[in-house]
């Protein structure tokens, strides 16, 4: 993908993670994130990455970039039991009331230009898929950009923030909120035809603090290999593996406007395309994506 191209080459870091030391699904769990816990399930560099958790927070997202203000050395991760204030797109709340569940925000400062960030949380988000798989055996799709979902079910999304000055990201945060160990009887009403968790869909609950381990180090290997420009000819592969959308009827709404059509995968700059009724090819970087009721 042209996005992945000319960035600075580094020494390898390895950043390992070990998703086979104990079964990924159990009966009997601890439903709470320990440092311990997950400190003894870390290998390699993931180690050293400085680690917060919290019972509660407004928003990991919120207290990641904080910190980042504050002159925090990066990267770091904060973790948080329970948010009072979580947000996803466009400012929306994210239900993350109960235990049980990953919310989370890792914080860099890379020095890359703003064009690589929609890249960036696809990159992300597709890491995120291929963790669950392979830490659960479960098979979760990307709505683009943002949304991991089992059947049109949301389990979590990936949310980018990142403050640039001088046409450089100076510091960048990479939040998740996933559903791992909440039981539908959990939700809202609302909610609860439109949501689902890694528990549910595995039928059993899942080792949370072992799940967390995974998942830092893979969030640091992921972003290491983005900043190196790594394997760009196998993105376009693993989004079509995950994207929920290709070949469906889709609406995208960008403020008052409506354009309908088929999904048709992404482009280089992880844009949405859309195939319209005259057979053309739009880019979408942003807008609010519906999938049309079949007739």
């Amino acid at each position: 993908m042209a996005a992945f191209r000319n960035r600075r080459r580094t020494a390898p870091v390895h950043f390992a993670f070990d998703i086979s030391a104990a079964p990924a699904v159990t009966r009997s769990v601890p439903d709470t994130l320990s440092i311990h816990a997950i400190r003894a399930l870390q290998k390699g560099r993931a180690r050293e990455c400085p680690l917060i958790i919290l019972d509660e927070i407004d928003s990991t997202n919120s207290e990641a970039t904080r910190l980042l203000a504050a002159g925090r050395p990066a990267p770091f991760a904060v973790f948080a039991r329970r948010q009072i204030a979580g947000r996803g797109r466009f400012g929306r709340a994210w239900h993350s009331e109960n235990q049980g569940n990953i919310y989370a925000s890792f914080a860099f400062r890379p020095q890359i230009p703003p064009s690589h960030m929609s890249t960036f949380t696809l990159w992300m988000g597709l890491g995120v898929c291929e963790l669950i798989h392979h830490f659960a055996g479960l098979s979760p799709g990307i709505k683009w950009p943002n949304d991991i979902v089992f059947d049109g079910r949301k389990a979590g999304g990936v949310l980018t923030e990142a403050r640039i000055d001088a046409d450089l990201i100076h510091e960048l945060v990479f939040g998740l909120g996933l559903n791992v160990n909440t039981s539908p009887g959990d939700w809202p009403a609302d909610l609860r035809r439109r949501a689902t968790s890694l528990g549910e869909q595995a039928r059993a609950p899942l080792d949370l603090n072992r799940f967390a381990a995974a998942l830092i180090g893979r969030t640091l290997l992921d972003y290491r290999r983005f900043l190196d420009g790594d394997a760009p000819a196998a993105f376009a592969e693993r989004w079509q593996r995950y994207d929920t959308l290709r070949g469906r009827a889709i609406a995208v709404l960008q403020g008052e406007q409506r354009f309908a059509g088929l999904a048709a995968g992404i482009d280089d700059e992880g844009s949405l395309l859309l195939r319209d009724a005259r057979g053309r090819l739009r880019p979408f970087r942003a807008g609010e994506v519906t999938i049309e009721k079949e007739s």
